[in-house]
């Protein structure tokens, strides 16, 4: 199951690159939660916590619509967790109003039941490790 929970976290940064928001949404549960607290992006954001698929919607709207003239996602890593999947993504971004280049690493910690994502947190790629109880 924990390779198949890794091949969906692929699928959505895939998704995702191509604008595909179909294949998105298809694989978050409809009451997916997003949380950005500890996240370094979380400051371009307006809110710490999206929930279902009109959050996630409203979510992407604010982060490339919104708040950045242009971003992109790396995938560096995908790290099988057990129950959970790791995912770490350097983001390189210009600021719509600013014009400032920010580039950051940050990490996602997905929860995936029954083949959808049910949950996102982001954070520092330590502190995901240590939230999926892989702590090095």
């Amino acid at each position: 199951m924990s390779e198949e929970n890794v091949e969906i976290v692929r699928r959505i940064h895939e998704a995702v690159e191509h604008g595909d928001i179909d294949t998105v949404l298809g694989l978050y549960d409809p009451e997916i939660v997003w949380v950005f607290t500890r996240s370094p992006f979380g400051e371009f954001l307006k809110n710490d916590v999206y929930r279902g698929h009109e959050g996630l919607k409203r979510m992407f709207r604010e982060r490339y619509d919104d708040a950045w003239r242009e971003i992109e996602d790396e995938l560096q890593e995908v790290i099988d967790a057990g129950a959970r999947v790791v995912s770490v993504v350097s983001t390189h971004g210009r600021g719509r109003a600013s014009g400032a280049e920010v580039r950051k690493t940050h990490a996602g910690v997905w929860t995936i039941r029954d083949g959808r994502v049910v949950r996102v947190e982001w954070m520092s790629r330590e502190e995901a490790l240590e939230a999926a109880g892989l702590s090095e």
